[in-house]
């Protein structure tokens, strides 16, 4: 039942005034009213309990006893025992001590969105003011422990004798000893000098002051506080320090920079932005100026280094028809030496970026893409930009097909029609070039569009003749033109030396050319399978496909189906001549050839799988097994060659063995024999030394998961020992579900090998790869080859050890190693983190809180790797 109370408290009924009223100036009335003491609470209290419940209407006191509850406004408090003075307007909320010696009914006070559980509890209506006693609250991350606590009306609290910790163990393995603090809910907890104490110990790790963020939904600007570091090489440091700016519920900006006591420092801006069902990504710049050494000495330098990176993802439903993507990571070459402590940016010499935007317009063939492209080598410095690269194409048009046509198609039905076109903007240049003026000297502008008309005819199964009429176009801006210099002086050798001299006119030159060709192909397909009679092996079938190639092309040279491209040049002292395109070395090829040309390819490829059957297989159903994924040789033959017509023969394999070792390897090989320089002429080589190839260049990569190997083997062992058990005991009959009570004493006890040993089975994992090159184009021979190893060891379910490492075989050394431990400890973390070896050798020993509100609270030491140089 619930019952409420009066609006006005005692005092109020001993209180009234006399109005005089006067009625038609005859009537004097006197009326009493009456008006609530200025000490009445405004709004009506609703109670009620399960057990209890008393009215003392002498002493003015409400007893509530058992699930009490009490509602006032938007207040509502719960506990087990409640005794409510109307004379004060004082609630007094407690709980009690059950059978067990815990106590139950803790008095609950919630306030809108604030709720506190307390120990005990004294609220007074009138002022709006709690009291209570052991509280524990949960404020984002962190739980705050308070024995006193005083809940002021504007929603703030004043607590004393606190502790904060973010660990949630029932006795938190740390906390935040702090003696007076104030709370603002879902803002920020405030305090005086407090102290850490870890284990029940307390530390002598004392603050002068304390500010606890609290995380809401909601972003809010704020300082990013640094921290603090020291290296030989570049002094004392304040690291990752700045602000944060919460623009908007779409995207943010921080702005943080480093500083060192040498006079490097380091600024980054970087924003990230994610608006649902259109787009995420970030965007990150950073400049840095490094100095190292000693100013006034040889050893002191100094360079400005930059980084950008930038994605942009679109989502597929924003806009089905174009889409627009970023990825960009672009930086001067010494940036990842200098600053970054990121073992693969070290490795890496490689970056790549591309921001790409593409449209299609439906029920219709054409399409447009455009990029703006990016790569780089740190290690050699150069840099490569297309700004931009557009593609406008139209898809197959067949103009002789009919709308909705029935039938058989006749042949000439098959002509199709095509356009594309491409623009193409490209830089070549050096990362130290690329901001300045010279880099628009470096530039190479072109413009292609094509027009082929094709026909695809087959006689016959397997074979193919293609026709074609094409129509090409080049614009460029720039132009060649070759002449023979007998007196040159080269300047780098400091003599005199007859050369072909290259002078490049500059402007706006248009080639085209019509080109006739026809391409015949022949790609029949051979079978082979062998099966196997055993009925207890488990190999069932062998299949052999050979896939054989050949094809020939031929371009016809008509005088009057293009413009005038080519030119003859002398090219050497006896005079003879050679010819050459005025648009050599520019973006795209010349639209027509300088004569006819005529080649014929061969290829031969080999496929090899099997049927076999799992071991004990009760499916009766054989897994298909590729054996040989590819085995191929090419060559071709030019038929209007010179010399050397026959092209080098290329080789090449790939296969994967136990679903998991993957093999590949390719070789080049020459028919043609060398001169006494090393040159390849054009004499065979059988010619020479009876041999019909020489090997001119070989790969081969080997990679595979030696965890994943080892581990289908225990699996095979122990699915065959398992199979046998059962065998063995015939536990199948009814009554026997699941396992023996030996076998559940066994599963109890852990996991125990046949001799009664606990069986080791750590996860880990161990991934490999081996690659090898060798290059012999004449005399001198080079080769190279590298051993990688990468893998993680779980040694506990709360600690894992990661490894990377390699070997160098030409150098004969370990490629740079990096080993890493982590540990999980509850509430706090652990990292070690070694390289012992490289330009980076460096290691660094890190335990922190977990938690992001105490991100500072943590332990560092490092070896930095600017202190190896």
């Amino acid at each position: 039942m619930v019952q409420s109370l009066s609006l006005f408290s005692q005092e109020g009924k001993n209180v009234a005034d006399t109005l005089l009223v006067q009625k038609d100036s005859l009537l004097t009335d006197t009326i009493r009213v009456r008006r609530p003491s200025p000490n009445a609470i405004d709004q009506k209290v609703t109670y009620s309990a399960a057990g209890y419940k008393k009215n003392d209407l002498v002493r003015k006191t409400v007893v509530l006893v058992q699930s009490a509850q009490v509602n006032y406004g938007d207040i509502e408090i719960k506990a087990d025992s409640m005794v409510f003075n109307m004379n004060t307007n004082i609630l007094y909320a407690a709980g009690r001590i059950d059978s067990t010696g815990k106590k139950a009914g803790t008095p609950v006070f919630k306030s809108g969105s604030q709720e506190i559980e307390a120990g005990e509890l004294t609220y007074n209506f009138k002022t709006h003011k709690a009291y209570a006693k052991n509280i524990v609250t949960k404020q984002a991350d962190g739980i705050l422990h308070s024995q006193y606590t005083k809940l002021l009306e504007d929603g703030t609290s004043n607590i004393a004798k606190n502790t904060y910790s973010t660990c949630d163990a029932d006795t938190p393995h740390f906390y935040i000893n702090m003696p007076k603090a104030r709370v603002y809910p879902g803002e920020k907890i405030v305090s005086g000098p407090g102290n850490l104490v870890l284990e029940g110990i307390p530390l002598p790790l004392v603050i002068p002051f304390g500010y606890f963020p609290i995380q809401t939904k909601k972003a809010a600007s704020g300082i990013i506080m640094p921290s603090v570091g020291q290296t030989n090489e570049l002094g004392y440091s304040l690291s990752d320090g700045g602000y944060y700016f919460a623009l908007s519920d779409y995207f943010d900006l921080s702005l943080t920079g480093n500083i060192y006591t040498n006079g490097t420092w380091l600024a980054t801006a970087k924003t990230s932005y994610n608006k649902l069902y259109k787009y995420s990504g970030n965007f990150s710049f950073s400049y840095a100026n490094n100095l190292s050494g000693h100013k006034g000495l040889p050893d002191f330098s100094k360079s400005n280094n930059y980084k950008v990176m930038w994605t942009y993802s679109q989502n597929a439903k924003a806009s089905p028809s174009s889409t627009f993507s970023a990825s960009v990571n672009m930086s001067s070459s010494g940036y990842d030496k200098t600053n970054s402590y990121n073992v693969a940016e070290h490795v890496t010499t490689t970056r790549a970026s591309s921001v790409s935007y593409s449209k299609t317009w439906e029920g219709t063939p054409f399409n447009l893409s455009a990029s703006m492209n990016h790569s780089q080598n740190v290690a050699n410095k150069t840099v490569s930009v297309n700004l931009p690269r557009i593609s406008f194409n139209a898809g197959r048009i067949y103009p002789l097909k009919r709308k909705n046509s029935t039938g058989v198609t006749k042949w000439y039905q098959d002509l199709q029609l095509q356009y594309s076109s491409s623009l193409n903007n490209q830089i070549d240049t050096y990362d130290d070039q690329l901001f300045s003026n010279k880099v628009w000297d470096k530039m190479k502008s072109g413009f292609k569009h094509e027009i082929p008309l094709s026909l695809q005819l087959r006689p016959f199964n397997n074979f193919s003749i293609s026709p074609q009429l094409s129509y090409k176009g080049v614009l460029y801006s720039q132009k060649i033109s070759q002449r023979w210099v007998p007196d040159y002086y080269d300047p780098d050798r400091g003599k005199i030396i007859p050369t072909v001299v290259t002078d490049t006119t500059r402007g706006i030159f248009y080639g085209q050319a019509i080109n006739p060709s026809i391409s015949m192909g022949f790609n029949p397909q051979i079978y082979g399978t062998y099966l196997f009679t055993n009925p207890d092996s488990r190999w069932q079938a062998v299949r052999h496909v050979i896939k054989p190639s050949v094809g020939f092309s031929f371009v016809p040279y008509f005088e009057g189906f293009s413009s005038k491209m080519y030119r003859q040049v002398q090219c050497d002292t006896l005079g003879r001549m050679k010819n050459y395109s005025i648009y050599d070395g520019n973006l795209y090829e010349t639209p027509s050839l300088s004569s006819r040309s005529g080649n014929v390819s061969f290829s031969l490829v080999n496929i090899v799988e099997a049927k076999v059957f799992a071991r004990n297989d009760t499916t009766g159903k054989a897994n298909k097994v590729k054996l040989l994924d590819n085995l191929g040789i090419n060559t071709s033959y030019n038929v209007f060659a010179d010399s050397m017509k026959w092209a080098p023969v290329t080789m090449s394999l790939r296969t994967t063995l136990f679903s998991n070792l993957n093999i590949s390897a390719n070789g080049g090989f020459s028919l043609y024999g060398m001169n006494s320089n090393g040159t390849t002429i054009g004499t065979f080589l059988y010619a020479q030394n009876k041999q019909f190839m020489r090997l001119t260049s070989f790969s081969t990569s080997i990679d595979f998961s030696l965890s994943d190997l080892l581990k289908g083997k225990k699996d095979q062992k122990s699915s065959g020992k398992s199979q046998g058990q059962r065998n063995q005991d015939g536990m199948s009959g009814p009554g026997m579900q699941g396992s023996t009570g030996s076998e559940q004493q066994d599963a109890e006890r852990g996991a125990f090998d046949q001799y009664g040993y606990s069986v080791f089975d750590v996860p880990w994992t161990c991934n490999m790869s081996y690659s090898f090159q060798y290059s012999k184009p004449g005399f001198k021979s080079s080769f190279s080859q590298f051993l990688s190893v990468n893998g993680s060891v779980t040694i506990t379910k709360k600690m894992a050890l990661t490894y990377t490492s390699g070997y160098d075989f030409a150098q004969k050394e370990i490629t740079m190693t990096n080993i890493g431990i982590s540990r999980d400890l509850h509430c706090w973390e652990m990292n070690v983190n070694w390289v012992p070896n490289g330009t980076m050798q460096s290691w660094n020993f890190t335990i922190r809180v977990k938690a992001s509100v105490l991100g500072d609270l943590k332990y560092e030491r490092r070896k930095d790797y600017h202190d190896s140089y």
